[in-house]
């Protein structure tokens, strides 16, 4: 029987944490929101690795539902050069899963001078970032010996209802719009990754064909910016594997003038301009003979079925929630391509010293990392 790694195990977490960590945080979320909806014009979110990108995602929540300028912002950049700007107006958002991330720390610091109020999210309470503020979002993703994903779900999903509690207080959208999104994210949200999950076998197949490509490319727009990001993250982690995230239209203008016969190219799909775009330079792909690989919705299925692609289709969901719902059978895919490569996605392979980058990035080792 084959071995079941730590990281398939939290992947499969996902739909029972969300729903504990939105009951958690819920009523913390809408007193900040309460207290801070007149007093803030902008919303910082700061961070490194899958906290800066799933920022990126939550970022599009915050500008259309609460009409708040929003940005995700790598935090070494903003502890050097991003931080000027930020004031007692601004909502600066700390996110680190371990609490003990160096520049997300440095960046709370700086943060403070400037008067910005400001909270962290974290996996981990008390921790090193938690010492930095004075108000702490945990989620509840419970220990991890992987590398991130219920982490990062998790913390997504928080975001999400505090855009949710910022618009309300602001009425800067329908309530009976509000109740909706809620509704989805709370209750229909996890449904539609336990639906995603049973993917797994198909991911498993698709990993098997596909684990000698030398190059995977993720592509999504809008929100699924960040889920392309993060499948390329999982990649990269997992299998040590050469990957690339883009947007659809950099993708266009940039990334396809590398595109080799039969790399694999997945295309994070939305029905409407985004879909009808996504087939349009889904074409070039097909013509130069790379292989797409689409992630959608079932009612567009169809109309892919002339470009010659494999289509894996995930729950109706609203397309805020992407980088949630269409990011789950690219995890899958993720850890069957370690497994096939006979990789431990868990762990890194050691290249020199394993505590070595551990040391420059967090403020002291992940415990249990040598156990993994």
């Amino acid at each position: 029987m084959t071995k079941e790694y730590e990281f398939i195990k939290e992947i499969r977490e996902q739909p029972n944490k969300i729903k504990e960590s939105l009951q958690h945080a819920d009523a913390n979320l809408k007193n900040i929101a309460q207290r801070y909806h007149n007093k803030i014009d902008r919303v910082i979110m700061v961070g490194c690795g899958d906290p800066y990108m799933l920022g990126i995602g939550a970022a599009y929540a915050f500008e259309q539902w609460s009409e708040m300028p929003a940005e995700s912002i790598e935090a070494a950049e903003f502890a050097s050069y991003r931080h000027n700007l930020v004031n007692e107006n601004t909502l600066v958002i700390l996110i680190s899963s371990s609490g003990k991330t160096v520049k997300v720390i440095d960046a709370a610091r700086l943060a403070a001078a400037k008067g910005a109020p400001r909270f962290s999210l974290t996996n981990l309470n008390p921790s090193p970032i938690t010492d930095e503020t004075n108000e702490v979002i945990h989620t509840q993703a419970g220990w991890s010996d992987s590398f991130p994903t219920k982490q990062t779900t998790t913390a997504s999903a928080n975001l999400y209802a505090l855009a949710l509690h910022l618009a309300e207080a602001k009425k800067s959208i329908p309530n009976q719009e509000i109740d909706t999104l809620r509704h989805e994210l709370y209750n229909d949200v996890p449904d539609a990754i336990n639906e995603s999950l049973k993917l797994e076998s198909q991911m498993q197949s698709l990993a098997n064909e596909m684990s000698n490509a030398p190059i995977y490319t993720f592509i999504g727009s809008g929100p699924n910016w960040s889920t392309a990001q993060l499948a390329a993250a999982k990649m990269k982690e997992t299998s040590q594997s050469r990957s690339e995230a883009t947007n659809l239209e950099e993708y266009a203008h940039l990334h396809a003038l590398s595109l080799q016969k039969d790399d694999p190219v997945f295309i994070i799909t939305r029905p409407g301009e985004i879909g009808e775009r996504d087939r349009l330079v889904c074409q070039h792909i097909k013509n130069n003979r790379g292989k797409i690989i689409v992630i959608g919705p079932n009612q567009d299925k169809e109309l892919w079925s002339d470009l010659d692609t494999k289509y894996y289709t995930v729950p109706n969901h609203s397309e805020m929630f992407g980088p949630i719902v269409s990011w789950i059978p690219l995890q899958l895919f993720a850890y069957f391509t370690a497994v096939s490569k006979q990789r431990n996605p868990d762990r890194p392979p050691e290249r020199g010293p394993m505590d070595f980058l551990q040391k420059i990035i967090y403020t002291s080792m992940l415990e249990g990392w040598f156990d993994r």
